[in-house]
């Protein structure tokens, strides 16, 4: 194992603590659209609440009517996640999901510019104490959670509970990486880009709660096929690999989003016996957790994600 005392003074200089100056290279013309999404998030995010719900439901409507790839990759998705619906079924499933999708387009800036006042009356967070006296007692928690549509409202409001870390990808564009960025300052959070996730493990060593979200395809170096509802799909093994490098708790964190807009946050206890010698047995216990979850809100779940992109030796592809 890694001797983390040694990385203590490089892990405080990585890009986590970004100095987030304005660089003027972000002011050109080729970044005119990006700023003015960004602006019309800022002035959305005074809305009334009410108003979000509507708009997000008529960009979801939108996407359904153009279509495109995205689309067909949630279909198959749903045909193989559920096999027992029908056609129509589905279809309305479909159409509930992109509505989902339409205030998720808008929510960043929500969870960027309210007030904390605004983003604790949105959401309810439990079993966050649980995880604190953990945590005070110097044990490392690592919170494995699912990609549905309101992470970014989550991200905010874990932060108002307990400061925690999360292994992130660095967005694409230059210019809403300067703005997620800047905004999450306030997130009470460390954000760790996934090429640093030694740093990561260097926190659960000592005694923090790190984030990560193992249910998105990453490809087949650290992966491993086990199911997802019922379907093989290649799966990180952090989870398994994390906790046995750094003696963290593992437990699940859980988030939706009601009619009225509001989310309800839950972290888990720590799942007990974990790790255990077996990766596969271990992940696919943790593939079933977050199944039975999107089960409860199917809507909110990210379809229009490959998750079953890589496929076993001697498989066709799916998409």
């Amino acid at each position: 194992m890694n001797n983390y005392n040694q990385l203590e003074q490089t892990v405080r200089q990585k890009a986590y603590l970004h100095d987030y100056t304005f660089n003027w290279q972000l002011a050109h013309p080729k970044y005119w659209g990006i700023w003015l999404l960004m602006g019309v998030l800022w002035i959305l995010a005074k809305f009334p609440l009410s108003w979000l719900n509507n708009i997000g439901r008529l960009l979801g409507r939108l996407l359904y009517k153009i279509g495109g790839r995205r689309l067909n990759i949630a279909r198959k998705n749903l045909e193989l996640c559920f096999p027992s619906l029908t056609q129509q079924q589905r279809e309305s499933l479909l159409k509930c999901h992109l509505e989902a999708v339409g205030f998720a387009l808008i929510e960043p800036g929500l969870a960027w510019w309210s007030s904390e006042e605004k983003i604790k009356h949105l959401c309810t967070v439990e079993g966050a104490e649980d995880i604190k006296q953990l945590l005070d007692q110097g044990q490392g928690v690592l919170l494995c959670g699912l990609h549905m549509t309101s992470v970014e409202m989550v991200a905010r409001a874990l932060g108002l509970q307990v400061p925690y870390n999360l292994l992130y990808r660095v967005h694409d564009n230059p210019v809403y990486e300067y703005v997620s960025g800047k905004c999450r300052q306030k997130y009470q959070a460390r954000f760790i880009p996934r090429k640093q996730v030694k740093d990561l493990l260097y926190f659960l060593q000592k005694g923090e709660l790190g984030v990560i979200l193992p249910d998105n395809d990453m490809g087949l170096k650290r992966s491993i096929f086990v199911p997802f509802f019922g379907v093989p799909a290649a799966t990180i093994t952090s989870p398994t690999d994390f906790a046995k490098q750094t003696g963290a708790k593992v437990a699940m964190i859980f988030y939706s989003r009601d009619q009225q807009g509001r989310y309800h946050i839950k972290c888990s206890s720590p799942l007990n016996s974990f790790p255990s010698e077996d990766a596969v047995a271990d992940m696919a216990r943790i593939n079933s957790l977050i199944e039975g979850y999107i089960k409860q809100h199917p809507e909110q779940y990210l379809w229009l994600h490959r998750r079953f992109k890589n496929r076993p030796a001697g498989e066709a592809k799916i998409y």
